[in-house]
């Protein structure tokens, strides 16, 4: 076996609790599948006895490959799995009714196990499905109620084994400690400094608390990283030491120094942009392929700009594990509006609105108002003025009557609409992590439209849709080509890449904007950027933007803590804003500067504002603080200021007393 000596010893020590600690790119996978190889050939253990959990089914199916290459030969009856998929009753996966298999019923516990999966079966009929929640509580509580199944599947699996234990929740915990409650033959893998789905439940103290829940545990920590450079190591550990919840690690590599990371700060979120695709272009017309680069931002709004500059640079791109910024349902929900007002002909951006955000249209009635458009031959929206339920569709005919009068431009459009609808207070009065998501690309579409008008003024509706349905075109690549990948800082763990642009490192942008600086938020934060960090392999930039626009006014933040958490003698920090004014000094040593068509409209430097992030004020009340953000221009301009005792405050500042001390 090709294993350094803390891996091997993992994949020997096969007999009760273990507590795997495994730093980034320390080779975690492989312990995993040496370890199900070790149990079935030296301790002769049954496949279909081992039970390995991971999170992903695609991660199930690397692992049993893995698994099956090591062994040379088939492990199908191996239990590898995802959690959800595990909990899903074995009997459906068998084809077996509860009748089917009450004949097979051999015991008073098939009895029983049969009359569970008739109630079971009943109520999927009645509630038409369950979540995936549902599917651990029902296994959860099925081992509860019955222990006779319990004991059965404690029986059975002789060994299991947990990857991701950091990501696990309650429910899942409770699930994995029941089944090893007897012979405790657990192993788990895991890294406290990579959990970064508490919003989906997910317990860091399972594995904090891992050693009082088994107090026989062995543990071993994989402090080998087999995947970056030791710059890039050394500072996302001197990043990820400040959080206090985790275990000490000292996460180290034999690869070589490499480059010292880039941070660069730039003017706005467009000279950010086009200064990462530049770099991007550069090397990609040097020979190297886009696969290498990932542009990796906190929020999906953050991808439409350097989705708009990929496109200017012709250059391919591909989001992962998300949708294209002009193809999520609330940018497509606003666009069908701007359709609709253009030509009412259009049945299907009718279709998508007409309800939408909800007022009270059901499926019933629109299918008669289709087979009453029909008959007459006339588009949807005409046939709904004169249809017999023209009541049920009065306040969308006025909305939409009152729109077409009314000449505007996008963006004055575009928030009619809003005030119209209310769609933004919907969302919010949802209070989810997924509406906020969608105000925060709504935002950005304000955004981008502002940037639109102010570059055309003179631009019509129907040119700015020609605009966005080239885009959408474009959108539509060949899998087989080669792609720049952008995705949020969630959806990179798990991955590598070459070259990583971790991109909007600004304080209210990453770290998010956090509750009163809860302190568990600000920890997430910072393993978010921990996971960022270690995803590159070779070349790490870090960018910040000055100012940047929100509901199309400009906002000037703080350069992220993050930022200030790495030692100066990893990192080399360029602050490119002054530069962008001067075209003479571009040249082919200075990438990074090329193409700059934006920087002579942006004349407002954050260092010849009246106010700047980072100046100490002295309020009457409140005392001294910092400023951490600008909103806004002259007599609206609002700050947010943190006090040294700890609370933070948002003024209008024409309207307040306030000392500058800096």
């Amino acid at each position: 076996m090709d294993l350094n000596e803390r891996q091997k010893e993992a994949v020997e020590a096969l007999e009760g609790p273990l507590l795997i600690i495994a730093g980034a790119g320390s080779g975690k996978t492989r312990v995993l599948t040496y370890r199900i190889a070790n149990l079935i050939s030296h301790r002769k253990t049954q496949a279909d006895e081992i039970l390995a959990v991971t999170f992903t089914n695609k991660a199930a199916r690397e692992m049993k490959e893995r698994v099956e290459k090591i062994l040379k030969r088939d492990v199908r009856s191996l239990w590898i799995s995802t959690f959800h998929s595990s909990c899903v009753g074995h009997a459906k996966n068998l084809g077996l009714t509860p009748k089917n298999l009450l004949k097979k019923a051999i015991s008073s516990y098939d009895e029983k196990l049969c009359a569970l999966y008739e109630l079971y079966q009943k109520t999927l009929i009645k509630a038409d499905a369950v979540d995936f929640d549902d599917l651990l509580f029902l296994t959860v509580d099925l081992f509860q109620k019955f222990p006779v199944v319990l004991e059965k599947y404690q029986k059975k699996f002789h060994y299991c084994l947990v990857d991701e234990y950091q990501d696990t929740n309650h429910m899942q915990y409770l699930l994995v400690k029941s089944l090893v409650e007897q012979h405790k033959n657990i192993c788990v893998v895991g890294d406290e400094d990579q959990s970064i789905y508490s919003w989906r439940g997910a317990d860091i103290s399972n594995i904090l608390s891992f050693e009082k829940d088994f107090p026989q545990a062995k543990v071993i920590k994989l402090e080998e990283n087999y995947r970056s450079t030791k710059n890039i190591i050394e500072a996302a550990s001197h990043v990820i030491a400040k959080n206090k919840s985790r275990k000490s690690k000292n996460l180290w590599t034999q690869n070589g120094e490499g480059p010292l990371l880039q941070a660069l700060c730039l003017q706005d979120e467009y000279h950010e942009a086009r200064c990462v695709v530049g770099e991007i272009s550069k090397h990609f017309e040097a020979g190297e392929p886009l696969r290498n680069f990932a542009i990796f931002y906190r929020t999906n709004a953050q991808s439409r700009v350097f989705e708009e500059i990929l496109r200017q640079y012709n250059l391919p791109y591909q989001i992962y594990g998300g949708t294209h910024f002009y193809g999520r349902s609330e940018i497509k929900d606003i666009l069908a509006y701007f359709r609709l007002v253009l030509n009412s002909k259009d049945d299907v951006s009718f279709l998508r609105i007409v309800n939408t955000p909800a007022r009270g249209i059901g499926k019933t009635t629109l299918e008669r108002l289709q087979a009453f458009a029909q008959i007459q031959n006339l588009p949807l929206y005409e046939a709904c003025k004169q249809f017999s339920l023209v009541d049920k569709f009065k306040t969308f005919i006025e909305l939409m009557e009152k729109l077409k009068k009314q000449e505007s431009n996008v963006q004055d459009l575009y928030r009619q609409v809003l005030d119209a609808t209310r769609y933004i207070q919907i969302l919010k009065e949802e209070g989810t992590i997924e509406a906020q998501s969608r105000v925060e690309n709504l935002e950005e579409l304000d955004s981008a439209l502002g940037e639109y008008v102010r570059r055309n003024p003179k631009a019509t509706l129907d040119r700015y849709l020609e605009e966005i349905s080239l885009v959408s075109d474009l959108d539509a690549l060949d899998e087989g080509q080669d792609f720049v990948k952008l995705m949020t800082l969630h959806s990179a763990k798990g991955l590598e890449f070459s070259t990583v642009f971790m991109v909007g490192l600004e304080e209210g942008l990453f770290p998010h904007a956090l509750r009163d600086e809860a302190f568990e938020d600000i920890e997430e934060e910072r393993r978010l950027c921990y996971v960022g960090m270690t995803r590159a392999k070779e070349n790490l930039y870090l960018t910040y933007a000055a100012s940047r626009r929100v509901h199309g006014q400009p906002q000037y933040n703080l350069s992220s803590r993050f930022l200030n958490e790495i030692p100066s003698q990893y990192v080399s920090l360029l602050d490119l804003r002054q530069r962008t004014r001067r075209h003479s000094e571009r040249s082919e040593e200075s990438p990074l500067l090329q193409d700059d068509i934006y920087a002579d409209d942006f004349n407002q430097d954050v260092a010849e504002a009246l106010f700047s992030p980072g100046m100490r004020l002295r309020h009457p009340s409140f005392g001294v603080g910092v400023v951490c953000r600008i909103e806004g221009q002259e007599e609206n301009t609002k700050l947010t200021i943190k006090f040294d005792n700890g609370a933070i405050k948002k003024f209008l500042a024409a309207q307040t007393p306030l000392e500058r001390l800096t």
